[in-house]
């Protein structure tokens, strides 16, 4: 009886409700959140109209410059990245499009050969950089030191007060301001090892944090920062006293912005 009622002037026949309604596109409706809900049936309709388009699992569509098409195919772990106004977004690797990579710096790792008391290093362009030194043994007593440069390398800062330090081993903590990066545990022909990690080196603020050893008897944990007049180009690691190095490694890896 609805079926004939509904049907009533539109020039449609009872039967085309009743298969409407069997096959679920009688209806949708709107609940009272403005939220439209449409049956099955209709999804599955839309779906086969964007198969025309693109029908390989994980494909998705982009507004190209004449229609909606699927970008070509990228590779494992790309991103969908934006081209610029007027070209459709592409699938590329994310180093390209985002982050940061991590890379060994040119120079490293420096193998000691009792020729030299300090090596320097370029950290241009580096957000942060990790130096380790490993086994040091110095031609005489000395300590592990470091400095930095904001000018290419040219002068390293070495003024009295340029760096604030704290330092702390198992028995006390320390702190105050030196004219160097202090990492180290008294003096001492070694072995010297450790780690310091520098943040900031692109701010001209570049904090850093880190752990020296001296044999396998002593250690201490050393933080600070350095505020400079612009981004930091150089960070020298130097004999306290000018003693060469004979032995061990000095290695330092960055990340830089992609």
């Amino acid at each position: 009886r609805l079926a004939i009622e509904y049907t009533k002037g539109s020039g449609w026949y009872p039967r085309d409700i009743l298969l409407k309604a069997m096959r679920g596109r009688l209806y949708w409706w709107t609940d009272t959140t403005g939220w439209k809900w449409y049956p099955v049936a209709a999804i599955g309709d839309i779906s086969e109209t964007l198969d025309v388009l693109a029908q390989t699992v994980g494909d998705v569509l982009v507004r190209a410059v004449d229609r909606w098409r699927a970008p070509p195919v990228g590779a494992l772990d790309d991103v969908l990245t934006n081209q610029g106004p007027g070209n459709p977004p592409e699938w590329k690797p994310i180093t390209g499009a985002a982050g940061v990579t991590q890379e060994e710096l040119a120079g490293s790792p420096v193998v000691a050969d009792n020729t030299a008391s300090f090596y320097d290093f370029d950290v241009t362009g580096y957000v942060t950089i990790d130096l380790k030194i490993e086994a040091i043994i110095f031609a005489a007593s000395d300590r592990p030191a470091l400095r930095v440069s904001t000018d290419g390398g040219l002068t390293y800062h070495g003024a009295a007060a340029d760096y604030r330090f704290m330092q702390f081993n198992n028995l006390a903590g320390a702190g105050g301001v030196a004219s160097r990066m202090t990492w180290d545990d008294n003096a001492s022909a070694g072995s010297w090892s450790g780690i310091m990690h520098f943040s900031d080196l692109r701010a001209g603020r570049c904090s850093y944090n880190g752990i020296i050893s001296r044999g396998s008897t002593s250690a201490k944990l050393h933080s600070g920062f350095y505020r400079a007049a612009g981004p930091i180009t150089h960070i020298r690691v130097f004999a306290w006293t000018g003693n060469n190095m004979v032995t061990g490694t000095i290695q330092l890896t960055g990340l830089v912005s992609a």
